[in-house]
């Protein structure tokens, strides 16, 4: 099953090229999880229809929600909290959170918001299925 069947409606950019990813590897200095190396061969961002959440960031494209590398820098540096640093940040809930990706352990997605301070929650171990939880959180809210 793709990303456009689960999210029919969902605006998607084109793919990441092969070097794409490897530029914002190299940018970063760090090795992609396999689960997101695949969602941007999928494709290079995209965004829920509903609350126009950036589930996945592109690699480099900056728009309001800033970029893969940028915003896995912003967390890295800005934050500079020493657990970030095991994190690959690549979307945003629909509540204003950020989502990150452990690399060394891909089974580990954390969401994070500013007003955690030091914490971070640990939302799921796949991120279709977190996508997927935070879509059906509109069935909660009055749109």
């Amino acid at each position: 099953m793709t990303l456009h069947d689960e999210f029919p409606y969902a605006r998607f950019s084109p793919p990441a090229t092969s070097q794409e990813i490897a530029q914002a590897e190299a940018t970063l200095g760090v090795k992609l999880p396999e689960p997101l190396r695949e969602f941007y061969l999928e494709c290079n961002g995209f965004r829920e229809e509903l609350g126009n959440a950036a589930y996945l960031f592109a690699l480099f494209d900056e728009d309001s929600s800033g970029s893969l590398v940028t915003m896995t820098r912003l967390y890295w540096v800005e934050y500079s909290k020493p657990s970030f640093k095991s994190f690959i940040f690549f979307g945003g809930t629909s509540g204003g959170a950020c989502w990150g990706i452990n690399q060394h352990d891909p089974s580990e997605i954390i969401a994070y918001h500013h007003h955690m301070e030091t914490q971070y929650e640990v939302v799921g171990s796949k991120i279709i299925d977190v996508w997927k939880a935070d879509y059906a959180s509109y069935d909660e809210i009055d749109l």
